[in-house]
C-alpha cells in the first residue's frame, strides 16, 4: 500500500527518541507525522486530518488534557482518536485523560507486553466501526 493511502496518524511528543520508537512501530500501518509540542500537534491536526494521535500529556508548551479537551469540543476534530502514550503513571492522570476524551492509554517505556501497534490498530478498527454504526 502506498505510504500516502495509508490512514495518517500523529505522534505528538517531545522526546525525540520515543517519537522515533513509536514512528518505527506505526509505519508500516500508518502515515506518521511527528509533532514536538501541543500547538505542532494541534496545527497538524488541521492540516492532515489524521485518524489517529498519539500524545504524551507532558508536553513544552502545556498538558495534553487541554488538547484532548479541545480536541473534543471541535465538531471538525472530535473522531480523532486519541492514545495517551506517556510517562505519566497516577490513577488520576488516567481518569482525567478518559474523562477528557482519550481513547487509550499507555505508559511508557513500551514493552513487548504493551502491544502497542496491535492497540493501535484495534483502536482504529473500533473507531471506525463507532463512525458507521447508524444514528452516529
Amino acid at each position: 500500500m502506498a505510504s500516502n493511502a495509508l490512514p495518517i496518524v500523529v505522534v505528538a511528543d517531545p522526546d525525540i527518541s520515543y517519537q522515533r520508537q513509536i514512528i518505527a512501530l506505526l509505519q508500516r500501518d500508518f502515515r506518521c507525522l511527528a509533532a514536538n509540542s501541543l500547538q505542532e500537534a494541534y496545527q497538524t491536526i488541521q492540516r492532515e486530518h489524521p485518524v489517529l494521535m498519539t500524545l504524551e500529556l507532558s508536553q513544552p508548551d502545556g498538558d495534553g488534557i487541554a488538547l484532548i479537551e479541545y480536541l473534543q469540543a471541535d465538531p471538525m476534530h472530535r473522531q480523532v482518536l486519541i492514545a495517551c502514550v506517556t510517562l505519566r503513571t497516577s490513577v488520576k492522570d488516567k481518569v482525567r485523560a478518559f474523562r477528557a476524551g482519550a481513547d487509550d492509554y499507555i505508559v511508557k517505556p513500551l514493552t513487548p507486553s504493551t502491544n502497542f501497534t496491535g492497540r493501535m490498530l484495534l483502536l482504529r478498527r473500533l473507531g471506525h466501526l463507532a463512525r458507521t454504526v447508524p444514528g452516529k
